[in-house]
């Protein structure tokens, strides 16, 4: 029997790559696999299907236990594990005061098993972002055998869990649990979470009461998860767009091409991404050659469905102030318009990846235009170094120094292809663009 700690992100461990490892261990594959979490998010959810299922359907058996106190396992999380062909549980205590808190992972095979026992939750701030200690314990089979079931008969409240506190979760049960209301929707986690956390304003100088050190990326986000939540965004927008129309038309005013919508609220959330991707278009202005057209040199917009997708990446709408630019009579024969403008002017490290002497740290401008739903980034260097087809890289880091670093990989090179393979194409402007 061995004991280890885990101190993340202490020497870059995180116990998610950690897990990822004990389920495809080549040594033996798993036989049983127990989760036990008091809380858990769709994305990390996500991230456990197809290895989970992989293992189900190779005959392992697979247990996950949830708790639904204090608002920390959403409507949707719940709603996705009733989907897999696994054994789920839902352990709650109704005593006033009783909270359900624990956090396992056992993972069992013929001969060898590992059990990792700490403060991490099945979110991806528990297993990868955020300081969290744990205690991992492999066993040697059939050495080990009285240790290990030692361990499991103390710990059985929570790997074998029973009536009246414990249920197994199934249509009916999850149905009764998406009608209550102490049960939140994933919007309501994620803006719990939001009023909860703490740190410095990104409006002002560097916080000097906290300090600052780089921690270790996330695992990448799976291809299908942002797909289904590009999609789920992509399909909200429009019939947003679609019930401004009709409300209009009602009213007898004639209908814009393209109403402004301010915000989406989506149902699910890319939480805390490790990067955004994004593939150029037109960088030169208006008389670009190709590509979508701009009539500022450096300009790139961002669709929606990814802004929406990641609100707390991009700082919306928190960071962004209301500028109005009123119209001015008729111009060229028609009545000027009043724009209207929510700007972010936070300070990016800009580079131009295997080239040194192109870097420079400066503000730049980020703004959604109201008048026609518009999220656009403006940097002259895109123009500059940028051509059609390359590739941006843009980090959320806030050192106290800088906000956001933004990278750029031409056509050609290995970090080009990398991160190309890291997008998708989305919605019905069919830009090219992704997370990890």
């Amino acid at each position: 029997m061995e004991v280890s700690f885990i101190a993340q992100p202490q020497d870059n461990v995180q116990l998610g790559v950690l897990l990822f490892e004990a389920l495809g261990n080549k040594a033996g594959a798993p036989t049983r696999v127990t989760i036990v979490s008091a809380f858990a998010s769709l994305v990390t959810v996500a991230r456990f299907k197809t290895p989970l299922r992989n293992l189900h359907e190779a005959g392992a058996e697979i247990r996950v236990v949830v708790g639904v106190d204090m608002g920390g396992t959403s409507k949707e999380v719940l709603q996705e594990l009733a989907t897999w062909p696994v054994e789920v549980f839902i352990f709650k205590n109704k005593r006033s005061g009783v909270t359900f808190h624990p956090k396992i992972y056992l993972v069992e095979r013929p001969d060898s098993a590992e059990i990792f026992v700490g403060s991490n939750n099945l979110t991806d701030g528990g297993l990868f972002g955020n300081y969290e200690g744990a205690a991992r314990v492999v066993y040697q089979l059939p050495n080990d055998a009285a240790a290990f079931g030692q361990a499991k008969n103390e710990l059985s409240k929570f790997l074998d869990p029973q009536p009246p506190v414990a249920r197994r979760l199934d249509a009916a049960y999850l149905a009764r649990l998406k009608a209550r209301g102490d049960i939140p929707s994933d919007a309501e986690v994620r803006q719990r979470r939001k009023v909860a956390r703490m740190g410095p304003s990104v409006k002002t100088a560097a916080d000097e009461d906290f300090g600052y050190e780089e921690t270790p990326k996330r695992a990448p986000l799976p291809m299908e998860y942002q797909e289904v939540v590009f999609a789920a965004t992509s399909n909200q927008l429009e019939t947003e767009k679609k019930e401004r129309k009709a409300a209009k038309k009602k009213a007898g005013a004639k209908p814009k091409k393209k109403p402004a919508i301010l915000f989406v609220d989506p149902l699910v959330q890319i939480a805390a991404p490790n990067n955004f991707y994004l593939e150029l278009n037109a960088t030169k202005g208006k008389k670009a050659a190709a590509g979508e057209k701009s009539n500022i040199p450096g300009e790139q917009r961002i669709p929606l469905e990814a802004v929406w997708s990641a609100t707390e990446f991009w700082g919306w709408p928190d960071n962004y102030e209301k500028s109005v630019n009123p119209g001015k009579g008729k111009q060229a024969g028609k009545k000027g318009e009043t724009r209207v403008y929510h700007n972010w002017y936070p300070i990016w490290d800009i580079y131009e990846l295997n080239d040194p002497s192109k870097h420079v740290r400066r503000t730049v401008r980020m703004y959604f235009y109201e008048n026609s739903s518009d999220f656009r980034i403006t940097a002259g260097e895109l123009a500059k170094w940028g051509e059609p087809g390359d590739i941006l890289q843009i980090s959320r880091v806030d050192n106290g120094q800088v906000n956001f670093i933004c990278t750029l990989a031409k056509v050609g090179t290995q970090a080009h292809g990398a991160w190309k393979a890291l997008c998708t194409t989305v919605g019905r402007s069919k830009r090219v663009c992704g997370f990890d």
